[in-house]
C-alpha cells in the first residue's frame, strides 16, 4: 500500500524546520558579514547542511531575503493583532496609540533592524529585491489601513480611503525611522521618545476623526 499520504503530515513540519534552520543561519551570516559578503557556502556551514540541501528550500539569496522580509511582515501582523486584542472590541484607535511604547521597544531591540536596512539599501540597486520589499510594504500597509478603517467604523464614522494614505505614510515613516535612530543614537531617551510618540499618534488620530465627521447611516 502506498503510504505517501500518511507520511505527508510528518514530512511537512520537518521541511518547515529545515527552512527555519537555513533562515536563522542566513540571517546571522547576513547580520555579521553583510548581504554581498555572505556566500551560500558560509550559510551552509552555519546551517550545518550541504549547499545542495539549502537549494532544495531556497533557490538563491534573494529567496532567503524574501523569507526574512516575510518574517518582518509577520511581526507587524502580530503587533496589529495585539492591538485588536487589547481593544477588546472597543476603541481600536486608542488601543493603537497605547501600543506605541511596546512597538518602539520591539523595534529598538530588534537585532535584525540593521539587516533590514541593508536589504532596503540592496533594493535600491537590485530590482528583484526591490520587488520583494515593495510587495511586503504594500501588504503591511493594507493590514495597518484595515485596522484604522475598522477603528473609524467602530466610531460610526464614514471616511474617504484616500484621506488615510498621508497619515499612514507618516506613521510608517516614524516607526521605520526608529531603526535608523537606534543606530545613530543608541543612548536616546526612550521614555521621552515614547511620550512624544504617543502625543503624535493622538494628534494623527484626532486629525483622522476630524476628516471623517459624517456618522454612517448604513446598516
Amino acid at each position: 500500500m502506498n503510504s505517501t499520504s500518511q507520511d505527508l503530515p510528518s514530512e511537512q513540519p520537518r521541511a518547515e524546520l529545515r527552512k527555519i534552520q537555513v533562515l536563522d543561519a542566513a540571517t546571522e551570516c547576513f547580520r555579521k558579514n553583510g548581504f554581498h559578503n555572505t556566500s551560500m557556502l558560509q550559510i551552509s556551514k552555519a546551517a550545518r547542511m550541504s549547499v545542495g540541501h539549502i537549494y532544495h528550500y531556497f533557490e538563491n539569496k534573494e529567496a532567503i531575503i524574501s523569507a526574512i522580509v516575510d518574517r518582518e511582515l509577520q511581526s507587524l501582523q502580530s503587533i496589529l493583532l495585539r492591538i485588536r486584542d487589547r481593544s477588546a472590541g472597543g476603541d481600536l484607535l486608542r488601543a493603537a496609540a497605547a501600543e506605541a511604547q511596546y512597538a518602539v521597544d520591539e523595534i529598538l531591540h530588534d537585532q535584525n533592524a540593521p539587516l533590514i536596512l541593508e536589504i532596503i539599501a540592496e533594493a535600491a540597486r537590485n530590482p528583484s529585491v526591490a520587488a520583494i520589499v515593495q510587495e511586503s510594504d504594500q501588504q503591511g500597509m493594507s493590514y495597518f489601513k484595515a485596522l484604522i478603517e475598522d477603528g473609524l467604523r467602530l466610531r460610526g464614522l464614514d471616511f474617504n480611503e484616500s484621506d488615510l494614505d498621508g497619515p499612514l505614510e507618516v506613521l510608517y515613516a516614524v516607526f521605520e525611522g526608529f531603526s535608523i535612530r537606534a543606530i545613530r543614537n543608541p543612548k536616546m531617551n526612550i521614555v521621552a521618545v515614547v511620550s512624544a510618540l504617543h502625543r503624535t499618534l493622538e494628534f494623527i488620530i484626532e486629525e483622522l476623526i476630524a476628516k471623517s465627521p459624517v456618522v454612517s447611516a448604513k446598516g
